[in-house]
């Protein structure tokens, strides 16, 4: 299926002449690599560091982790070997952004993974992109190919004493690779499970156990025009506490599911109105997943809430990658929550035994509510499960699938207890069409 690309009011990664040709020569004609020129011309690791903390940004991947705040910690360990690891992965619902950024500007990434690894010291860095991405690994791989016969990797970078090699990292396509530990354990060569934190927070003991800074792609190529254009021209987008732009990607029951770049902060409305043209025709909102399943429910009432980190935490709910999945008055917002809840189950590594348990049981029980065997005592199971299993595991996978189904039951009390005891309902109820396969425009 087909996602339309449009472009918002103030680009900063996706205007139409980033985008129109993913080569070198058409890169460098609309200011490619400046960004590294100015910082091989004279500023300091400190000075490009400080130009970072300065302009606000925040990681793109997730939590929204302030950028800078990782790269101090990596720049200024005691250990003198360290890494760079780009994050490719997107594997959450709803997510397409990191796809398309790989395969209309892949070199916007490079130069931002270069001057990151040049801040924080780095002679090595890795971009993991997932074996299922054959036309972003193709695309990737020729534009490294490009990049280092022109000088901007390899030794001696456009002269200078800094030198870094940049491996193209083709990754396994499962879900739970995306997790940062979990990708540093698949770039040693090993299963991706994720690693327990403490003590392997990765700018500790990262990559072969040295500090690593590893940040999403999209974190990565708004580097690379923070670094050509200032801090300050980028904090004119945004607000003060999320400041500049974020590519999001709309899909669910929409009239035209799109991938637009807006300033954080942008209202919810506004986007679906203005961009994902409104509901399907004859219906109306029903509620929203923000941030992908991992963040739970926003329901409709709440759509005029500002599209940021803080203002979506406020309202029990986060940003995440900003794949927001739509669901309309025909969907149902218990069957897409069994749908996700066997999402998650399929993703876990199985590693933690609350996990691998914990995902497999909610997964069956939201079945079991779906399908109209359920009871008044599976949704109090449903409950207690979530429950005793959020903040159980290595990672964060258990603790979204728990928040997912809490969140159902939080919203939807009512339409989950319609369920009980209805078998006709089993199969029939409408899940949103959150997978797409091509960029139109």
């Amino acid at each position: 299926m087909d996602m339309h690309v449009m472009e918002g009011p103030d680009p900063v990664l996706t205007r139409s002449d980033l985008i129109a040709d993913p080569s070198l020569s058409a890169y460098e004609k609309v200011g490619g690599y400046r960004g590294l020129r100015r910082v091989l011309s004279g500023l300091s690791q400190d000075d490009v560091v400080e130009e970072v903390k300065l302009s606000g940004l925040r990681g793109r991947g997730g939590s929204g982790f302030p950028t800078a705040l990782k790269w101090e910690k990596v720049a200024h360990h005691r250990v003198p070997v360290r890494y760079v690891v780009a994050n490719g992965s997107e594997g959450e619902p709803g997510s397409h952004k990191d796809h398309f950024l790989i395969s209309r500007t892949p070199h916007q990434i490079i130069e931002g993974i270069i001057i990151a690894a040049y801040a924080v010291g780095a002679s090595q860095a890795h971009l993991f992109v997932k074996d299922n991405f054959s036309e972003g690994i193709r695309i990737l791989r020729r534009a490294h190919q490009e990049a280092l016969s022109a000088g901007f990797l390899g030794e001696n970078i456009l002269g200078s004493s800094f030198s870094l090699n940049l491996q193209i990292f083709v990754g396994p396509s499962a879900y739970i690779a995306g997790e940062e530990t979990a990708l540093l354990e698949a770039l040693e060569g090993r299963p991706p499970r994720p690693r327990p934190k403490p003590p392997y927070y990765p700018t500790e003991m990262g990559l072969y156990n040295k500090p690593t800074v590893v940040n999403n792609i999209e974190t990565f190529a708004h580097v690379a025009r923070i670094l050509r254009e200032g801090p300050a021209w980028f904090r004119k987008r945004g607000t003060q506490k999320s400041p500049g732009t974020m590519v999001f990607t709309v899909s669910g029951s929409v009239a035209k599911p799109v991938l637009v770049e807006l300033p954080l902060g942008f209202s919810l409305r506004r986007l679906l109105e203005d961009y994902a043209g409104g509901p399907l025709p004859g219906e109306t909102f029903q509620c929203f997943f923000t941030g992908g399943p991992s963040f739970g429910i926003l329901p409709a009432k709440d759509i005029d809430t500002p599209l940021d980190y803080d203002s979506l935490r406020a309202k029990g709910t986060g940003l995440g990658s900003a794949g927001i999945i739509v669901l309309g008055s025909n969907d149902c917002p218990v069957a897409t929550s069994r749908e996700f809840a066997s999402f998650y189950e399929t993703g876990s590594c199985g590693q933690c035994p609350p996990c691998r348990l914990g995902t497999e049981s909610l997964a069956g029980l939201l079945d079991l509510v779906e399908s109209g065997q359920g009871t008044i005592e599976t949704i109090d199971r449903i409950r207690k499960i979530a429950d005793m299993i959020k903040g159980r595991g290595n990672c964060g996978l258990i603790t979204a699938s728990a928040y997912m189904v809490q969140s159902l039951l939080h919203h939807f009390p009512d339409l989950v207890k319609t369920h009980l005891g209805d078998s006709r309902k089993s199969g029939k109820d409408r899940v949103p069409t959150y997978k797409y396969d091509h960029f139109v425009g």
